[in-house]
């Protein structure tokens, strides 16, 4: 099991919801790439 934790950014394209990784992140995710994950999303409050 691999587990990473950051903070990204909600992007919209076109037709669907992006989460933009932090760069320091990307290569990691890279590696994922078609591959099915799961992912919690935390909303925090202003």
């Amino acid at each position: 099991m691999l587990i990473y934790i950051f903070k990204a950014k909600v992007v919209k394209s076109s037709t669907r919801y992006l989460i933009y990784p932090p760069k320091e992140y990307q290569e990691k995710l890279k590696k994922l790439h078609g591959k099915e994950v799961n992912v919690i999303v935390i909303e925090e409050s202003d």
